[in-house]
């Protein structure tokens, strides 16, 4: 059988083996059987699908150094998974360097790196990591395999003609009857004094559960919980189709309703589609180190473990790596990424430039390649048997790693358990004290009114330019509403224009209501598919299909596999019962829409989370801010502050001043300086120098004076000018000869007062926002919509009256309590053109306003306006001028002045 012999890319820097064209070109040259001869087993589980695909035979090797290991048979290959590479009649034991390495060598293996055409891009790969002798390590042409040949003969001999990869039964450690598991679960469903509907519910999910033979399952994933709970380790309330499901409802896997919420079961499992479950669980973020150890020490060292997955280099990876070693700099660097577009063309700049045009080939050639080894986000194994000998493992952090990624695994039949972990559950669980909220009632109305109002900085899924507009339109009032708005920031509902169609029929209310009449099966949504389940009740209610047939149409529209929606349609008994017209026309929409509508289950989870931040904002600011100061990026501290003053709330750096509508700020924490009390308790500036001279910079310092943390000392400019002073020793009041003598002489020099605008320019310098506030621009707004300070917070479009502040060379626009930085020169003051939050035009006077909307807007939101100001209403191609009018708790989609 002709053999060839490779190494894969999985080898880093040492080999661009694909498994696919690698494959297509073994068959091509009549090779019969290959040898992966990686130095783990990382990637046969892959190469031997790929290869026994095309009829060629697969056998597992090791190589480490000039020593090779080969599996003559499956138990040759156990002992390889458990690293046992003794001698043994079930391993075929070759040494000495491979012949293309050696030509006089008495080991007749030939390596196989790269492809004939893959030459270059093995050599810049293999030049990152220069381990690799020098040679040609593509396949042997036909001469060099006949000389081979002879050689080779004894070794083709003794390897396996079949050889096969066994699929694992996965076993999950937890195991339970079926008897038992109904008993448990009937028995929470009495706890909980739930009536006949869930009676029935059960029954149907317990019968595709048994049926499957997955009750084992569940178990173990209730475990995990069990064992999350015990740690303190927060499980959110639920992800993904799985909330669908009564039995993971009443095992506390999820925290919604499934029946309350009319979630489909069928979207989760179904007897008629052979996937097995997928139950994700979120956990709180900082938890999840200490749930995975107490995981591992719960399930066993060896039914227990980690995935890894491989990093791959992008084109920006790739040139910085090879920059470097090319002695290029970081700047041309820098410009070759962002001038190239990321490597989609090479620079006109560099046009003569030999080195960057290397350094570009070069970084297109190896983009895709693996450039290093990571875990999986989430993913963990866990059996019910020993892993060892059934999957190659490692160890990191002291926990063990499955070298096969998730592919591979799903390859031979193991099944991951996704283990997320959340930040914004750690935040919810640090506001909370530790008290989950799941079992609460979502119905603040407060809560509601702040996210309506664009409030959204911090909060989980809302915090997004487009979905904070979306929550501004809805303005929520309920749970399920804000569901609906996370569902329609999602690139489906987007997409397919469902979300701007929403959007536009949140202006005319009335509108709302005669979709909702006009089409009940969708009244949830106004009249608009948004959700995968609303899928599933179409096919109920209009084609009086079963819900695992909903859920395959569901699929299939997905997939725009017409051929299969076809054949669901034309079956359905509902089918031929609809007039010919009707049934086009819902044909056509479920094609149109169908594919883009998000999961329900999923939104309405995540709703749940978001739900809960939100409260905490809108009812204890004097908790959420302090700790979205301490935890979000500085980037996001301007709209932040915004947002508190917006709201009505004071900022103060006196820590010991409570209040619900004081928010008390703590500089050292703001400065990553925790080491430093709330506020100094020197009795002076150079003692305060004195006791912290040995931690601190003159930068330090500096940065503390600016932020006002040493306020209590001085003004900030008189702190500045003695801080080399103070940093050297010398104590300012003391410097007279006099002191020689013990005389204490004060100097008069004229202390110099910090201005409101410098403390402010100050705070923004170290802070990232400013505490401090001016006096507010002296200006008509009478077209103006709203303040600066309202726009950056909710992210606004209208216009705001400005002021401009010049400082230290840079330029701000400011409403006197918001600064925004801008870089071109506008007039000292007049007025600034938001879009959703972002400065785009300034104007030192406004003659008119013209306000557009796309789209029919409700009378009840429009109010009386100057003379200046009109209401353009453009709809299917007309347009409606309302004089001397403008929009009341809407935002315009444009506006155009002069």
């Amino acid at each position: 059988m002709k053999t060839a012999f490779v190494i894969t890319k999985y080898e880093l820097h040492a080999s661009v083996l694909e498994e696919i064209s690698t494959t297509a070109e073994l068959k091509k040259r009549g090779y019969e059987r290959c040898v992966i001869l990686d130095s783990s087993l990382s990637s046969y589980a892959k190469w031997h699908l790929s290869l026994s695909r095309s009829g060629i035979v697969a056998v597992p090797g090791i190589r480490t150094g000039n020593d090779y290991w080969i599996a003559r048979n499956e138990r040759g290959f156990e002992e390889l998974l458990r690293k046992e590479t003794n001698d043994s009649e079930n391993l075929i034991h070759i040494s000495g360097k491979p012949r293309n390495l050696d030509s006089s060598s008495g080991n007749p293996i030939w390596e196989c790196r790269y492809l004939d055409h893959e030459s270059e891009k093995f050599r810049v790969y293999a030049s990152l990591q220069p381990e690799i002798e020098v040679a040609d390590y593509s396949l042997p042409n036909d001469k060099n395999y006949r000389e081979l040949e002879h050689d080779l003969l004894h070794l083709l001999s003794e390897l396996p003609r079949n050889f096969s990869l066994k699929r694992i039964e996965h076993v999950f450690p937890v195991r339970v009857s079926a008897e038992s598991f109904s008993s448990l679960l009937c028995k929470a469903l009495e706890e909980k004094k739930m009536g006949d509907e869930y009676l029935s519910r059960l029954k149907r999910e317990l019968s595709v559960i048994l049926a499957k033979n997955i009750q084992d399952y569940f178990m173990t994933v209730s475990k995990i919980v069990d064992i999350a709970k015990s740690i303190g380790c927060w499980i959110g309330p639920g992800r993904g189709s799985a909330v669908g499901s009564l039995v993971s409802y009443l095992l506390e896997i999820t925290r919604i309703d499934p029946v309350a919420e009319d979630l489909f079961f069928e979207r989760f499992l179904s007897l008629k589609r052979a996937d097995p479950p997928d139950i994700d669980l979120d956990v709180d973020d900082k938890s999840r180190p200490v749930l995975l150890k107490k995981m591992y020490e719960y399930f066993g060292n060896d039914r227990f473990c980690l995935i890894r997955t491989y990093s791959t280099y992008g084109f920006k990876g790739a040139a910085r790596e090879l920059g470097k070693k090319l002695g290029i700099s970081k700047d041309n660097i820098s410009k070759l990424i962002e001038w190239s577009k990321d490597g989609k063309r090479f620079p006109y700049a560099f046009e003569e430039d030999l080195d960057m045009k290397r350094l570009f080939d070069m970084s297109k050639l190896i983009a895709g390649l693996f450039s290093g080894y990571s875990l999986h986000a989430a993913g963990v194994i866990l059996s019910g048997i020993s892993l060892k000998g059934l999957i190659p493992i490692d160890f990191s952090e002291d926990l063990p790693v499955s070298l096969w990624d998730m592919d591979s695994l799903r390859i031979v039949g193991l099944q991951k358990i996704d283990i997320l972990g959340l930040r914004n559950l750690s935040l919810l669980k640090e506001m909370t004290q530790g008290k989950e909220p799941w079992e609460s009632p979502a119905c603040d109305s407060n809560t509601y009114e702040t996210l309506g109002s664009g409030y959204t900085t911090g909060i989980f899924q809302l915090e997004a330019p487009y979905a904070t507009k979306i929550i501004r339109s809805v303005k929520p009032s309920s749970l399920r509403d804000l569901s609906i708005c996370i569902a329609l920031n999602r690139p489906g509902p987007i997409k397919s224009g469902v979300t701007e169609r929403f959007l536009k029929l949140s202006r005319v209310p009335s509108e709302i209501e005669k979709m909702r009449k006009r089409v009940p099966v969708l009244a949830e949504t106004a009249g608009l598919l948004v959700y995968q389940e609303q899928v599933l009740k179409i096919a109920s209610s209009l084609l009086s299909l079963e819900a695992d047939d909903g859920e395959l149409l569901r699929r299939a529209l997905s997939k725009k596999d017409r051929d299969a929606v076809d054949r669901l349609f034309k079956s359905s008994p509902g089918y031929s019962r609809l007039p010919d017209e009707r049934r086009a026309k819902l044909y056509s929409f479920l094609l149109d829409f169908a594919g883009y509508a998000f999961n329900k289950s999923h939104s309405l989870s995540y709703a749940v989370i978001s739900f809960w931040l939100a409260y905490f904002k809108s009812n204890h600011p004097e908790i959420f801010y302090p700790l979205m100061l301490r935890e979000l990026p500085r980037t996001s501290f301007g709209r932040l502050v915004a947002e508190m003053r917006d709201r009505g709330l004071k900022l103060s750096i006196e820590n010991e001043v409570e209040g619900r509508k004081i928010v008390s700020l703590s500089i050292p924490q703001l400065l990553k300086k925790g080491e430093l009390k709330p506020k100094p308790f020197e009795d002076s500036f150079f003692t305060f120098v004195r006791n912290n001279r040995s931690k601190y910079q003159a930068r330090d310092l500096e940065r503390l004076i600016k932020s006002g943390y040493l306020d209590c000392y001085g003004s900030r400019k008189d702190l500045l000018k003695k801080m080399n002073d103070a940093l050297t020793g010398v104590n300012p009041e003391l410097k007279s000869i006099r002191s020689v003598f013990g005389y204490k002489e004060e100097l008069q020099e004229a202390r110099e007062e910090d201005t409101p605008v410098e403390r402010a320019m100050m705070e923004i310098e170290t802070l990232g926002f400013n505490v401090t506030e001016i006096q507010r621009p002296d200006i008509s707004s009478e077209v103006t919509d709203f303040e600066i300070t309202s726009a950056v917070a909710s992210l606004r479009t209208g216009i705001s009256p400005y002021k401009r502040i010049d400082y230290l060379g840079k330029s701000f626009v400011t409403d006197g309590r918001t600064f925004i930085q801008i870089e071109s020169h506008v007039p000292l003051q007049g007025f600034v053109l938001f879009n959703n939050g972002n400065p785009i035009e300034m104007k030192e006077r406004i003659l008119e306003v013209n306000r557009i909307f796309h789209g029919q807007i409700d009378r009840s939101f429009l109010a009386v306006g100057s003379k200046r100001e009109n209401v353009v209403v453009k709809v299917r191609g007309t347009e409606k001028i309302i004089p001397g009018a403008r929009p009341m708790g809407v935002d315009a989609d444009k506006i155009i002045w002069r």
